[in-house]
């Protein structure tokens, strides 16, 4: 199992950069499936598209860890390292994405988990079931072409939702200079124990509202999340479009700026 980089510096630049070869290939790889789903091969269509929405997961496992508060990310190690070699566990992250865009609301944080968990296997089971013949213990032959056409096609669009989902940290990685610098700031003015103190307090299903929410673009994130240096550029941006020509920018799509925990909140609306 290949091991990051001891110096914390080298190690968060390799980190960076894995995530944005990882999205990279994502687009790839869909590249490929949809070639191969056009001439209707659907198991090799299905496979390259699942791997394409682990490499997605490969990415947010990345984000994940740069997220972190250094001692905590320093922690994490062992971790990441051993996440990163596993399939599974590269599709979870994916399929969390996926779970937390999804217009079906879950019925719990557990259900939306265990559902996640769910879809992963089957995308791994699959994905391997479309590249190569096998059998199974009770001597019943296991064929790609088992992989049909619906199966391809959900594949094809849950790729493609995940890399729009994930389009923001596309762009941030693909200039680690500045998106490092961006972070070392952000974290330097996050207040860490505030915002573990604020999850802890509020309930499972308010708080999956929330990221739901934040995921979908439909809102802010709360300013505990944003710190004050990603809040200054929010309201330097808004300061921006009040302007006469900010304002002939906007359209009546625009997504509501306001921080989440000032919005109102139905946790049983879809």
């Amino acid at each position: 199992m290949a091991k990051l980089p001891l110096d914390p510096g080298v190690m968060e630049r390799m980190v960076v950069d894995i995530a944005a070869a990882s999205l990279k290939n994502a687009r790839a790889l869909l590249t490929s499936a949809q070639a191969v789903l056009d001439a209707q091969q659907w198991p090799t269509s299905f496979s390259f598209a699942a791997l394409a929405l682990e490499e997605v997961g490969k990415a947010s496992l990345c984000m994940t860890m740069l997220a972190m508060p250094p001692a905590v990310r320093e922690e994490f190690r062992p971790d990441f390292e051993k996440m990163f070699t596993s399939h599974q566990t590269k599709a979870e992250f994916a399929h969390l994405i996926l779970g937390l865009i999804d217009e079906k609301v879950p019925a719990s944080v557990q259900q939306m988990l265990d559902d996640v968990v769910t879809a992963a296997r089957r995308t791994n089971d699959v994905k391997f079931r479309g590249l190569y013949v096998d059998y199974t213990s009770t001597g019943d032959l296991l064929q790609p072409d088992t992989v049909g056409e619906s199966d391809a096609r959900l594949m094809v669009t849950a790729v493609t939702a995940a890399l729009a989902a994930s389009s923001f940290a596309e762009s941030a990685v693909a200039e680690p200079d500045v998106f490092l610098d961006f972070l070392h700031q952000w974290q330097s003015a996050m207040d860490f124990d505030a915002l573990g103190t604020h999850i802890a307090a509020t309930p499972e299903d308010e708080l999956l509202t929330q990221l739901r929410t934040v995921a979908q673009e439909d809102a802010l994130a709360p300013s505990l999340f944003q710190g004050t240096v990603f809040a200054d550029l929010v309201t330097a941006a808004d300061t921006v479009v009040l302007t006469p020509a900010g304002r002939n920018a906007q359209t009546s799509t625009e997504h509501d700026r306001t921080p989440l925990e000032d919005r109102p909140f139905d946790t049983a609306a879809p």
